[in-house]
């Protein structure tokens, strides 16, 4: 009798610690780093889009990327590099990044890479099985201030 409560009380911590983990090593994520941006554009003819692109190397820690490109239809066209991390706790979660990297500017000396530090809420849709999902954040970078975002994507 000891043996099978110790199963089962086994059995249903196994359960419950596997439904804590939010988002689960291996998943990727695809969206935009901003989908306000999206809609500024609409009566503008510069296009400033965000693709990002996330995996998570562990349970509920996030590796995040991003290639931002700058006047789209202007002959001087800027594309950067942005890197970050990611960990979530109960549906928020806390970033760490860094913006600008190899970007034109930085790479002739005119302009530098900037430290971002932010907080948000990850929320899924419900929308083709749980895999949509948006994430407004926070974020304050150290060189240029406090900055609002709204993330849209699909998880993997």
């Amino acid at each position: 009798m000891k043996n099978l409560f110790t199963l089962c009380a086994c059995a249903f911590l196994t359960f419950t610690l596997s439904a804590q983990a939010e988002q689960t090593a291996g998943s990727f994520y695809l969206g935009t780093g901003n989908a306000l941006d999206l809609f500024n554009s609409l009566g503008n003819e510069d296009l400033n889009m965000e693709a990002t692109i996330g995996y998570a190397v562990i349970d509920n820690l996030v590796v995040t990327g991003s290639v931002n490109s700058y006047g789209y239809t202007d002959a001087n066209t800027d594309i950067t590099l942005d890197l970050g991390v990611r960990y979530f706790v109960k549906g928020l979660f806390v970033q760490v990044g860094a913006t600008n990297l190899l970007s034109a500017e930085v790479m002739a000396g005119e302009g530098e890479m900037e430290i971002e530090l932010g907080v948000g809420k990850f929320f899924n849709l419900g929308l083709l099985g749980d895999r949509m999902y948006v994430d407004p954040q926070i974020n304050y970078n150290l060189n240029t201030g406090f900055e609002t975002k709204i993330g849209l994507g699909l998880r993997f």
